[in-house]
């Protein structure tokens, strides 16, 4: 029997699930209990509340994503450590077979458990970075010493060789100006570098972490530092436009589970809620692809004519967590895309003619 290396076989499979719209991803919210205080974060509370899915409630959704067909499966929160039976759910999903991802804010990573994560067939893991020094990282999470607890955490998986595949930073207004030196302190470690300036409301709608936004002008200025020090960009292969109107993977390749038990087209697109409690996941994967295909723009989309299109970042789940309709320009979105554009055209002056 001829064999295949795991990224073969990927690369072969994704083209066919696209086409039949067969989920591949789903991404477990374990929890929204966190020990970080973050004020950026896009979660509706930082505490683990009573109707938070049980420990056999996840084990039977597992169940179900494995006889759904589901590959990878995506462990996140919250932050997903601090939950007690985490361990249980890893060797379960382990035992399905499923390709295993993890995110974190690694503040929690000690020896003893990075040995039980180094132990499990996780593929990728992702910790979150929020600054380079104690005073910034801790202006964000509002929690007292844990950028010490975030370097321990990092030396932890760097000793104990964890498949990190990235330490991600959100660029906010409270940490712009130490992009560069964050990117220098997780390269020490040996570990890759990303950075994101897209913040999100919260899901609940709650608009707070905009506050915290890089204006378009400060994006662009961030956005010319790290060209000018380049890293290296990772694309979704999964998340790749098969629908004219939602241009991502939601709903036809993959899905996100809540701590509550609702099925989700994805963590920063929070619909159609749909409830696993009293349903299921295969019958909860259709609601959700015709959610998708009943979406459709309005009178009012200027997306299809828009001259910046090709460089604006908005998404239509941007449009609905902050106005409630999907075809909403939002003028934050566009001004960074016009200002990316400029910058384009002037650093290749081909693209003007």
């Amino acid at each position: 029997m001829k064999q295949l290396s795991r990224n073969d076989f990927e690369d072969r499979l994704l083209p066919r699930i696209c086409r039949t719209r067969t989920p591949e991803t789903a991404v477990f919210e374990l929890t929204y209990g966190c020990n970080l205080r973050c004020l950026h974060c896009s979660n509706p509370t930082h505490k683990a509340l009573q109707n938070e899915l049980t420990t056999t409630e996840i084990l039977n959704l597992l169940d179900q994503s494995a006889d759904l067909g589901i590959l990878t499966v995506t462990f996140t929160g919250g932050e997903l450590l601090t939950r007690p039976d985490v361990f249980t759910l890893f060797d379960h999903a382990a035992t399905q077979g499923f390709v295993l991802e993890m995110i974190s804010n690694a503040t929690r990573v000690t020896p003893e458990l990075a040995s039980r994560l180094r132990a499990l067939p996780f593929k990728n893991i992702c910790f979150s970075i929020y600054g380079a020094t104690e005073g910034t990282y801790e202006q964000v999470t509002q929690q007292p010493h844990s950028f010490t607890h975030f370097l321990d955490g990092l030396a932890t998986a760097a000793e104990h060789h964890l498949p990190v595949s990235a330490i991600r930073m959100p660029v906010l207004s409270l940490n712009a100006h130490e992009v560069l030196d964050a990117k220098a302190l997780v390269e020490s470690y040996g570990f890759k570098f990303q950075s994101c300036m897209e913040i999100f409301p919260r899901t609940n709608g709650n608009l707070d972490p905009l506050r915290y936004r890089l204006s378009p002008e400060e994006k662009i200025r961030v956005g010319q530092t790290l060209r000018e020090n380049p890293i290296e960009a990772v694309p979704d292969p999964s998340c790749r436009s098969t629908t004219p109107f939602i241009e991502c993977a939601c709903g036809q390749t993959r899905f996100a589970i809540t701590p509550y038990g609702e099925m989700n087209l994805c963590t920063g697109f929070p619909i159609p809620r749909y409830n696993l409690r009293t349903g299921t996941l295969r019958e909860g994967w259709e609601v959700l692809k015709a959610t998708v295909d009943r979406a459709s723009e309005t009178r009012h989309d200027d997306c299809p004519s828009c001259a910046v299109r090709s460089t604006c970042q908005q998404k239509r789940n941007h449009a609905w967590l902050e106005t409630g309709d999907m075809n909403a320009c939002l003028p934050h979105y566009k001004a960074w895309a016009t200002l990316e554009q400029q910058a384009y055209v002037s650093i290749d002056p081909r693209q003007s003619r």
